[in-house]
C-alpha cells in the first residue's frame, strides 16, 4: 500500500472520490497544507486496525506473549490446529474433568 500526497485544495475537490478509494482499495492519502504535511485520509477499518495494534503494543503482557510465540515458531515448537483441537476433546486423566 502506497500513500499518495496531495494538496488540501485538490483533496477538497476530490473528497468523495478519495473516500471511495480508501473504502474500496485501502488507498491512503497524505494531505498537505502550504506544502507541509497536515492530515491523513485512510479507511475506518485501517484506522481501527492501527488503534488495535497500538493497544497491543502498549500492553507489556501482550508484547511478551507475541515474542514468546515468535520464539516457539523459530524453534519449530508448534502444534497443528488439528492436534490442538483433538487434544481438547480428550478427557484428562485424574479428576475426570475435561
Amino acid at each position: 500500500m502506497s500513500t499518495t500526497t496531495l494538496p488540501v485544495s485538490e483533496a477538497k475537490q476530490r473528497f468523495t472520490e478519495l473516500v471511495k478509494g480508501v473504502e474500496r482499495s485501502f488507498d491512503r492519502f497524505l494531505v498537505t497544507k502550504n506544502g507541509k504535511e497536515a492530515a491523513v485520509l485512510l479507511s475506518a477499518e485501517e484506522y481501527e486496525n492501527l488503534l488495535e495494534t497500538l493497544d497491543i503494543l502498549a500492553n507489556k503482557k501482550e508484547v511478551l506473549a507475541i515474542a514468546e510465540g515468535t520464539l516457539h515458531v523459530r524453534r519449530g515448537a508448534t502444534l497443528s490446529l488439528d492436534k490442538y483441537l483433538s487434544s481438547k476433546k480428550k478427557p484428562h486423566k485424574g479428576n475426570g474433568k475435561r
